[in-house]
């Protein structure tokens, strides 16, 4: 066995160094672990947004792909109402029901090509109630029956899926007033002396 020829302080202060240098090992170890932790959450929360904004990006493309017809259709609303206002007129001539018939077959395919790509039309039925959400109101006419009623549709209406390009425009119904009535009821009093 070999003896060593260092004093016993010597030995100490050795020993002391090996100590403080497994305690500086040991701490760099535990500030690397820690570091790993710590950009293993970051990675985490990095690949966490990075799945959300893929996601998002994704929703957003889908939205863009089936609304992408929205100003499309806004702008072809005239030409439908053209083709509405023109159906509404009857021919007086073979030649003018020959085209009308080509007019409905033009009008029919080019409602059902729009109906493929989301369209919708709306068109009130006269006598049911009005809808605020997809109606408008362009007048309003005084009825002895039940108030807000569509007496009249004046245009139809349009929707890209849950999209409102136009609201129907319609004529709604409402109770006459009190001084309308009482006005009326004079006016036939007076006619009815005049006649007298």
């Amino acid at each position: 066995m070999e003896e060593s020829n260092k004093s016993p302080e010597q030995e100490v202060k050795e020993e002391k160094k090996k100590e403080e240098k497994v305690d500086k090992k040991e701490d760099l170890l535990k500030k690397a672990e820690a570091d790993c932790e710590h950009w293993k959450n970051e990675y985490y929360k990095a690949y966490a947004d990075m799945a959300n904004l893929r996601k998002e990006i994704d929703k957003d493309h889908r939205e863009a792909i089936k609304y992408r017809l929205e100003g499309f259709i806004d702008k072809i609303v005239g030409l439908l109402d053209a083709f509405d206002m023109a159906f509404k007129n009857e021919p007086t001539t073979t030649e003018m029901k020959n085209y009308l018939t080509g007019f409905q077959y033009i009008h029919k395919t080019l409602l059902n090509v729009l109906n493929e790509e989301g369209v919708e039309t709306l068109e009130p039925k006269i006598g049911t109630k009005f809808d605020a959400a997809t109606m408008q109101a362009v007048e309003v006419v005084d009825d002895e029956g039940e108030e807000n009623l569509v007496k009249e549709v004046t245009l139809k209406g349009y929707k890209l899926h849950d999209h409102l390009i136009r609201a129907a425009m319609v004529v709604v119904t409402k109770h006459p007033s009190k001084e309308v009535k009482e006005t009326s009821e004079e006016n036939k009093e007076d006619k009815e002396e005049l006649k007298a």
